[in-house]
């Protein structure tokens, strides 16, 4: 007699959940937004230049939008505006008289003021940074070498575009005084600057910009009303196109002023 041998079935293992189951979600393809700036490492000078080159257009359009078409942008320049046109019907005329038969300390200086406001100083100024930092091949300060050029380019372009729209006159008696090219110029330069490496590192290039203002009143270049706006505009390009917003300080935009006897900082609400 043979014995009898069962078998029971053999279920198949079943694969672990572990096994089965993707590792978290499936990797998505990088694409040049989620990637951020791009190294410019082992690139000659040329590529680099000729990247940027083509990049150029679409950067200052988007620049462009950025600093014109924001709302709280508009609230800002239509309050400087609005500040603009009190100072002018105000404090222009009497100050005008002022420097006409006075003098300040600021005289002494001669055109120091002048100079370090000058937006082709400003524009050299962020080219030879942009030239350094390519040949070093030092991303990050390619990227604010860049950012000086877009916002000091846009900067001026609308500048300019006001001054001949406006074809005011100067106390000295030339066109184009509003807004005053030299006080955007200056605080587009520090408020990049500002977002880059904080407050503490432009409060220097801050005073500069003041400085500035003062003695282009001195000098009888500009009136005080061109230094506000002027101000005002420098200050909204600069800190939008690097990428932020202008400093709050218990929901009030931290904003320059220049009045004819000091220059400093005010705080400026929008409902």
């Amino acid at each position: 007699m043979h014995p009898r041998i069962y078998c029971a079935p053999v279920k198949p293992a079943e694969p672990s959940p572990d096994a089965a189951a993707p590792q978290g979600p499936p990797s998505e393809p990088q694409t040049p937004e989620s990637e951020g700036p791009r190294s410019n490492k082992g690139m000659t000078f040329g590529e680099v230049l000729k990247q940027d080159a083509r990049q150029a257009p679409a950067a200052l359009w988007d620049g462009t939008k950025k600093s014109f078409a924001a709302p709280k942008n508009l609230a800002i320049l239509a309050v400087a505006f609005g500040a603009d046109l009190a100072v002018r019907y105000n404090i222009d005329e009497s100050v005008r008289d002022y420097t006409a038969h006075h003098h300040t300390s600021l005289h002494e200086t001669g055109d120091f003021g002048t100079v370090i406001g000058n937006p082709f100083l400003h524009f050299g100024v962020a080219c030879a940074w942009y030239g350094v930092a390519v040949q070093r091949q030092d991303d990050r300060q390619h990227e604010l070498a860049k950012t000086l050029i877009e916002a000091l380019a846009i900067n001026d372009a609308v500048t300019q575009m006001l001054q001949v729209a406006a074809y005011d006159e100067a106390p000295n008696g030339q066109k184009f005084g509003w807004p005053s090219g030299h006080t955007s110029s200056s605080i587009c330069f520090a408020s990049v600057i500002h977002e880059f490496y904080g407050w503490k590192a432009a409060l220097p290039l801050y005073a500069l910009a003041g400085y500035s203002a003062a003695s282009r009143i001195e000098d009888r270049e500009h009136d005080v009303s061109d230094l506000v706006f002027g101000a005002a505009l420098g200050w909204v390009v600069g800190h939008s196109i690097a990428g932020g917003e202008p400093p709050q300080v218990a929901g009030f935009y931290v904003m320059p002023y220049v009045d004819p006897g000091s220059s400093g900082l005010m705080l400026m609400k929008s409902w």
